[in-house]
């Protein structure tokens, strides 16, 4: 979280699951958080970093404009002082937008079925 004077701090460590994270991840206040998947690629087990940010409507607004311009300080600080590579980078406006299903598309989207192109018929004798 960024504090009042603007720096930025870690308001905690929790560990949970795709389905807890919604219930950890403040509903009043924007936030950054950093959240480990883990999930089957070809049979073996992955684990990547997903980086969140939520910025609730109901939130203050020069809280909203401070934490919008900071995103990217805090993106270079998770990856190169942190050591962290993150995979995908998902933005919401509520905590509870961050499904596990939206977290599982994006890592496996589902393929749509390509149609060839139809050529359009030919106009009518008028």
């Amino acid at each position: 979280r960024i504090a009042p004077n603007e720096e930025i701090e870690l308001a905690g460590v929790e560990e949970t699951d795709v389905q807890g994270l919604t219930n950890r991840i403040s509903d009043t206040e924007p936030r950054y958080s950093l959240f480990r998947y883990t999930h089957e690629v070809a049979g073996r087990e992955e684990t990547l970093i997903v980086f969140i940010y939520t910025c609730p409507p109901g939130s203050k607004v020069k809280e909203r404009m401070v934490y919008a311009s900071f995103k990217k300080v805090v993106m270079d600080a998770v990856s190169k002082e942190g050591g962290f590579e993150v995979a995908k980078k998902l933005e919401a406006s509520s905590p509870s937008d961050i499904t596990p299903e939206l977290i599982a598309e994006e890592f496996h989207p589902k393929q749509e079925q390509k149609q060839g192109f139809a050529r359009p018929k030919k106009p009518g004798k008028r």
